[in-house]
């Protein structure tokens, strides 16, 4: 057997699909969740039923998604549920012997939940060969926008370079939204081709949300307006953040003040990778929205509407740290700190050192 482990939405059932197709068998698809019933017997029936209708069309192939829904480890589920579950688990490894080496039925299952299955389901001769479906690359994101454009009246200069690049972490199936979410808008406006506009629009609206009306004061307003473009002016100075996509006050979703995105290079942003200049140029436009209203409105006039990126800023701190990036370099991280009360007061004195610096730098 076959087991394909991805987050939803990265094409597990897809590639299932394509299998079959590509070797020209037969393909039988269920879900594990239509296994269990309230009976106890009926799971086991039905995984029977699957696989005799399998060898009868063989040779084929069986798709079994959400393994984790029927497969999980036995023996935690008590009563009647767990004992259905559990025989079903027990009629699924015997059918999975029961076709080994024979070639004319192949098992492929999906999960995005691989750590909670039966030790038994995964040991060598049963879903042995464990394939992760990672979510789409750069290049990747390119192909799909192209493949799901090839259905929908788009106009001739889309960019999907600049699309993909915003649609960073997003899986197969997110990509199509964007699609559909485009079409109606396109449709709602009376207009008949899709642009680029019109993908980075709902990209927007199904990250942030849909727009919202609500009626606010000119002087919110205005400090809102302060704050969402603080940032953004901070941000043009640093070669990483640089390139600010939109920058809007409205109120969207549940973000009920504004949103900003820029376009960055996602490698530099890797936790693991990310380097100290890179650190500190994000806490520094982290504090930037306070740094603008001290400036704007004077000390005697703060406001809390950027507590949110202060804290972002602060956090921030405390990772340079711990990471021994700080001019100390010293490896916090090493330590218990959460036991060591002296080296917590040692972290937290660097990262306010830091958190001053980068204020500084913010107001020039």
């Amino acid at each position: 057997g076959i087991l394909l482990c991805g987050e939803p939405g990265t094409g597990k059932t897809l590639l299932a699909k394509a299998v079959a197709g590509e070797a020209g068998v037969n393909f039988l698809s269920i879900s594990a969740s239509q296994f269990v019933e309230m009976y106890v017997g009926v799971g086991a029936s039905r995984v029977r039923g699957l696989y005799e209708e399998a060898k009868e069309n063989a040779p084929s192939v069986v798709f079994i998604d959400e393994l984790d829904a029927v497969g999980r480890t036995r023996g935690i589920v008590r009563g009647s549920g767990g004992q259905e579950r559990d025989a079903t688990v027990n009629q699924l490894l015997t059918c999975l012997d029961g076709f080994d080496g024979k070639g004319d039925v192949i098992t492929i299952a999906a999960t995005n939940r691989p750590d909670v299955l039966d030790p038994a389901l995964v040991r060598p001769g049963r879903f042995d060969r464990k394939i992760s479906i990672p979510k789409p690359s750069f290049e990747g994101r390119i192909e799909i926008l192209k493949l799901h454009a090839q259905k929908k009246p788009m106009a001739d200069d889309v960019d999907y370079e600049v699309i993909s690049s915003l649609t960073e972490g997003m899986a197969g199936a997110d990509l199509a939204n964007i699609f559909d979410v485009a079409a109606l808008n396109i449709i709602r406006d009376g207009r008949s081709e899709i642009t680029t506009d019109d993908l980075v629009d709902a990209i927007n609206s199904d990250e942030i949300g849909l727009q919202l009306e609500l009626k606010r004061s000119m002087d919110f307003l205005r400090k809102l307006a302060l704050n969402e473009a603080a940032p953004v002016v901070v941000s043009l100075n640093f070669i990483d953040s640089k390139d600010v996509q939109m920058v809007s006050i409205a109120p969207k979703g549940a973000r009920l003040q504004g949103a900003t995105r820029v376009r960055i290079d996602s490698g530099k942003f890797i936790l693991p990778s990310i380097s100290r200049q890179t650190m500190l140029d994000h806490i520094t436009v982290q504090l930037a929205p306070r740094a603008a209203d001290e400036i704007w409105n004077g000390p005697d006039q703060f406001c809390t509407i950027w507590a949110d990126t202060f804290q972002n800023a602060r956090l921030a701190a405390r990772e340079l740290v711990f990471a021994g990036l700080s001019d100390k370099k010293e490896l916090y991280g090493l330590y218990d700190c959460l036991y060591e009360l002296d080296r917590i007061n040692e972290v937290d004195a660097e990262a306010l050192r830091i958190l001053n610096i980068c204020y500084e730098r913010a107001k020039k």
